[in-house]
């Protein structure tokens, strides 16, 4: 379903291979194995503008959340149309100012997810050809060819084949002309290098949340701490993929150079990020504010859990006051389920008028462009019309015959 993804990335492999191979006269499988390395600069360079542009939107997003906490603020308890209209306008005209774009975080990611999938698939296919590496089935990979896969899967790196992978069964690996040990010692300090750099990815990209996070926001905190995980987890992946799945020797070298290119990008932007657009004091004070609250939430949500396990802790020590503990637990944990839900249910509520007027507000914008449309296609069906033609294209001519002289 997904192979139409394949096309780009074959293509941008081949362009490299036939430059460096054809045109510059290099080995062939020097010119794949540099192919690797172009590929990541075209991809990276293609994304680079979206990504600086998700970079810079984010943190002018950030920089402007004290305007819009207050005239979300300013807006509380008025939910009629008007009021809902002019808060729309103020938080549009406000993006307008700062020239913000709410969806410029999105694209980088929509180009990059096909992309990656795509590569995935393109050298998979090239390193693991129908058939098998003994009997390989001639065929072409998108706009590579079937002599051009046959010549990558010839090629090796440091006498190390691209197709060869550390879990490959050693009957290919002897048809490769190579050993285990021999895959192993290449490719294990390729992904430990991948790991590193994406440990220190993760961790740029932490250190520019934990500055900007929106701790007043739920979504965001526990995005954040999603997040968190994945930065512990996320350096692991290489390691444990390359080193007990079948991924050969070409997607290790892909790492290394994919990680490296970003890790040198994100770092420069996060430079130039701090230098032309630094963190007013007007936000620290506003994330300042925001980070106290939520810690002393979540200090509270500590205390009552604390509380709670000790009880239950003393209700096994103490048998005799289980009865008095049992009920101190059940009569917390009835008070504070009660401040939730009240708290849940006046949000829910001032969400639902909220919403019911955007939605009203959204059905009229929505008359008022089908109007404009309809009033536009009147407009170019009239000026069709020429003067003197009737609405069936004929010509409406007036009788200008006259009587004969005399009658």
């Amino acid at each position: 379903m997904l192979d139409f993804l394949i096309y780009p990335v074959s293509g941008v492999m081949k362009l490299w291979h036939l430059l460096l191979h054809d045109g510059l006269g290099l080995d062939d499988s020097l010119a794949w194995f540099i192919s690797l390395f172009g590929l990541v600069i075209t991809v990276r360079a293609i994304i680079a503008p979206f990504t600086w542009k998700m970079y810079k939107s984010g943190r002018l997003t950030a920089q402007i959340r004290p305007k819009r906490v207050a005239i979300t603020e300013e807006f509380a308890g008025r939910h009629d149309e008007d009021s809902i209209r002019e808060m729309q306008q103020r938080h549009k005209d406000l993006n307008k100012e700062y020239g913000i774009n709410p969806f410029a975080g999105c694209v980088p990611t929509l180009i990059q997810i096909p992309v990656i999938v795509g590569l995935y698939q393109v050298l998979l296919l090239m390193a693991r050809p129908e058939g098998g590496l003994e009997n390989p089935v001639p065929r072409s990979i998108g706009f590579l060819s079937a002599e051009e896969v046959q010549s990558f899967l010839q090629g090796r790196v440091f006498n190390v084949p691209l197709p060869a992978y550390v879990t490959m069964p050693a009957e290919q690996l002897a048809f490769l002309d190579t050993t285990r040990e021999d895959v192993l010692s290449f490719v294990l300090p390729l992904f430990i290098v991948a790991a590193v750099f994406t440990a220190f990815n993760m961790a740029l990209s932490t250190y520019r949340n934990i500055q900007t996070n929106d701790y007043a926001s739920n979504i965001s905190n526990r995005m954040f701490k999603a997040f968190l995980w994945l930065a512990v987890l996320a350096p692991l992946f290489p390691l444990v993929l390359g080193l007990t799945g079948p991924f050969p020797t070409a997607i290790a070298l892909y790492w290394v150079a994919n990680n490296l290119w970003t890790f040198g990008q994100t770092a420069i932007m996060h430079y130039i990020i701090e230098r032309n657009y630094p963190l007013t004091e007007e936000f620290k004070e506003h994330h300042s504010i925001q980070r106290a609250a939520y810690r002393e939430q979540q200090r509270k949500k500590r205390s009552f859990l604390w509380t709670r396990r000790k009880n239950r802790l003393m209700m096994i020590l103490t048998p005799h006051k289980a009865a008095d503990l049992h009920a101190q637990n059940v009569e917390m944990t009835r008070e504070r389920t009660e401040r939730i839900r009240a708290k849940k249910a006046e949000k829910k509520e001032l969400t639902a008028k909220r919403r019911a007027a955007e939605r009203k507000i959204n059905q009229q914008k929505m008359e008022e462009s089908r109007r404009r449309r309809q009033a536009r296609k009147a407009a170019r069906e009239a000026d069709g019309e020429q003067p003197g033609t009737d609405a069936t294209g004929d010509t409406d001519t007036a009788d200008h015959t006259t009587d004969p002289p005399g009658k």
